[in-house]
């Protein structure tokens, strides 16, 4: 909402022509109807059209043997690049605050990744063909957003799966993080968000080298099938390698969410030793004499 209305007060002076979109997951049930309904009213008054969709996440995740979180991020952009493409707009703003930033780098930092999950979320990507992924809010914190909306006395709604304390994310958000602003005080958050910023430096330079490494490994692919060089992977330093896969899972648009530091690396003794690695989204890698053969199954 903070976003929605920040948006709505800058479209005159920015020459803004706004879109709202609005994805009903399918999880929450008469909740989540009813938010979708509230939303709707709301982009009625501010005269802001709004593209609504609605989604069967669970059955989606199961259909591929993701989580629910992996699941309903993929199905929630696809919406975004649907909803775009349709109003031919050029930018997707979503509400990242820098609150979301922290609990992404301390999320990552619990569960252990490489120094791409200690780089939290950039200010902006691209999310298809002409199409820019923004987050204008991320320099935010959430204090802040709740200051404004009680300022212009605007309403907004609370996602309850945002309290589930099953979720990770939820434990660290509600418990966690209190926890460390308590004892350790609130410049806690910018120490992480700045260290987050520094390490996002390092990783776009480890970034481009992954990306010639691919370019000379890679022998053919297709959707399901990609054969890599053995011994132009193997001459490479261990991270480069292993970022080097990541990057080849993005472009074969494959489930990443899922696949942590452990089985990147994996992948790297794969070369070394030989022998299958199998990964999450029935995706399986072997070593073939001087090819590594990377296969998604379906």
């Amino acid at each position: 909402m903070a976003l929605l209305y920040g948006l709505h007060a800058l479209a005159e002076q920015e020459r803004l022509q706004l879109v709202a979109a609005h994805l009903d997951h399918g999880i929450r049930g008469a909740a989540a109807a009813d938010d979708a309904a509230w939303t709707a009213e709301l982009c009625q008054r501010l005269d802001i059209p709004l593209a609504l969709e609605s989604a069967d996440v669970p059955a989606y995740a199961r259909e591929r043997g993701l989580n629910l979180e992996e699941a309903a991020r993929d199905v929630r952009y696809r919406f975004f690049e649907r909803a775009a493409a349709a109003a031919n707009c050029s930018h997707v703003a979503v509400a990242h605050t820098a609150d979301d930033q922290v609990e992404t780098v301390l999320h990552h930092l619990f569960r252990g990744t490489g120094l791409a999950g200690l780089q939290g979320m950039p200010a902006t990507r691209p999310l298809a063909k002409g199409v820019i992924l923004s987050r204008p809010l991320s320099s935010f914190y959430r204090s802040q957003l709740l200051a404004f909306l009680e300022s212009i006395g605007a309403e907004f709604r609370t996602d309850e799966s945002n309290f589930d304390e099953a979720r990770t994310r939820s434990r660290i958000r509600n418990e966690a993080l209190p926890e460390l602003v308590r004892i350790l005080g609130p410049q806690i958050l910018d120490a992480v968000k700045q260290t987050a910023e520094r390490i996002r430096d390092v990783q776009a330079t480890i970034e481009e080298l992954a990306a010639e490494l691919l370019e000379k490994s890679l022998e053919d692919q297709s959707p399901d099938l990609v054969r890599l060089s053995a011994d132009v992977l193997a001459a490479q330093r261990r991270h480069i390698a292993r970022e080097a896969f990541v990057l080849l899972w993005k472009r074969q648009n494959w489930p990443r969410q899922a696949v942590g530091f452990e089985s990147w690396d994996r992948l790297w003794r794969l070369i070394q030793e030989g022998g299958t690695v199998t990964l999450p989204g029935h995706i399986e890698a072997t070593r073939r004499g001087k090819l590594i053969v990377v296969r998604r199954r379906s």
